[in-house]
């Protein structure tokens, strides 16, 4: 049976879900941040995104593109609302929706055709219901893989829907510009244009052997992807929304490594402490570094096992930051994300080894942080950051 993709994008969703709240911001410049000058944009509308303003850059940069935008702080109980009410209609058409953050997820609607018909209707229906129930638009791409349909809905943007039909998803995939594609990191995009590939349909000039040799599995994947060929599955879930997602913005630009080094152990206990608050465990971690220049590095790795555990969260975030920091070039913000989080177990084993026994400790212990750290005024937890990363320092 032939596999049939959905990927739904809501268009300009953090504005749009403000102006359903206040209609008098409509065909106004909005730009979701935080405080000025430092915080970081969020979202841009359309409208602020014709005067240059882009996601991840700071507040005062923005400013001085958009000098008549309205600067809005989140408002992320709102976002979450209107994001539950835009996947419950696509629940509605398929049983294994995938929400890959608040405004676009996937379905898969293979098999599906026989309760509600040919995935065009199917799409023509989705797009109807949201706009009925939230106000909303969606854009719609149709493929039959993940990958494809991620850019057919990019194609399909301002409420339009794109269907690619099998055994066309090459030619449809060729003219795309190379820095569009899904797989591509902004990272990636110099050294590709330095090889004359600014479109995919140019990354099947080259061998795949030969990109597998520069590039590694990435660069297996990044000519399988060219072709159209992506055996990724749907996996039905939500991601934490936001919730599992810590960022610092420097109070001043930095490129201390041991100063950046205590930051990011903040952060760490930070994301455990939300896992902990939640009984929920990371199975993978994403960590992105945004320099001065606004550069953005990011990369992702997986612990040996799924974890709430400050140390393990921070040790793996440092390996992550060991790889990035590559630049002498001051440092603006720092993020990390908890990708592929799990309920933690409840059910505890009879006859635990030593090694469990020593986490079961520790989980104590870093409860009992957490609860101090709520009691105590800011400034105090920073210390073990401090502490650790100096112990690493000197390890390495």
């Amino acid at each position: 049976m032939k596999r049939e993709i959905l990927h739904v994008n809501t268009d300009d969703f953090y504005a749009s879900a403000l102006r359903l709240r206040d209609p008098a911001l409509r065909s106004k410049a909005l730009v979701v941040a935080g405080p000025a000058p430092r915080g970081m944009v969020i979202s841009a509308s359309y409208e602020a995104r014709g005067d240059g303003v882009c996601r991840g850059m700071t507040v005062s940069s923005a400013m001085r593109l958009c000098p008549g935008g309205i600067f809005i702080p989140p408002d992320w109980d709102l976002f979450r609302s209107v994001s539950t009410s835009i996947f419950s209609v696509i629940g509605r058409y398929s049983p294994v929706v995938e929400a890959v953050s608040l405004d676009e997820g996937y379905a898969d609607y293979t098999g599906c055709d026989r309760l509600f018909g040919h995935a065009l209707d199917a799409g023509r229906a989705i797009k109807r219901d949201v706009r009925a129930e939230t106000g909303l638009d969606v854009s719609l791409g149709i493929a039959s893989s993940k990958l494809v349909s991620h850019v057919a809905s990019r194609e399909a943007k301002r409420a339009h829907m794109v269907d690619v039909y099998p055994g066309c998803e090459r030619y449809f995939l060729s003219p795309v510009p190379i820095s569009r594609f899904p797989i591509v990191s902004e990272r990636h995009v110099p050294v590709l244009r330095e090889l004359g590939i600014t479109t995919v349909g140019d990354v099947l000039r080259f061998d795949e052997e030969l990109l597998a040799f520069c590039f590694g599995s990435w660069g297996r994947r990044l000519h399988l992807g060219a072709k159209g060929m992506d055996a990724a599955k749907v996996r039905a879930g939500r991601p934490g929304d936001g919730e599992f997602v810590v960022k610092k913005v420097l109070e001043s630009d930095a490129v201390d490594r041991r100063l950046l080094e205590s930051y990011i152990y903040v952060l760490a206990e930070e994301l455990g402490g939300r896992l902990r608050a939640e009984r929920s465990l990371a199975g993978s971690l994403r960590f992105e570094l945004r320099y001065a220049d606004e550069v953005t590095a990011h990369g992702q790795m997986r612990p040996a096992a799924p974890t709430s555990d400050d140390a393990i969260l921070f040790d793996s975030a440092g390996m992550l930051f060991d790889r990035l920091f590559g630049r002498r070039v001051r440092v603006r913000a720092l993020s990390l994300a908890a990708l592929s989080v799990e309920p933690e177990p409840l059910q505890l084993d009879l006859f635990p080894d030593p090694a469990q026994k020593t986490a079961r400790k520790v989980r104590r212990v870093q409860s009992a942080l957490d609860r101090l750290r709520t009691a105590m005024p800011a400034g105090v937890a920073p210390s073990f950051g401090r502490a650790l990363a100096a112990r690493r320092n000197a390890a390495s």
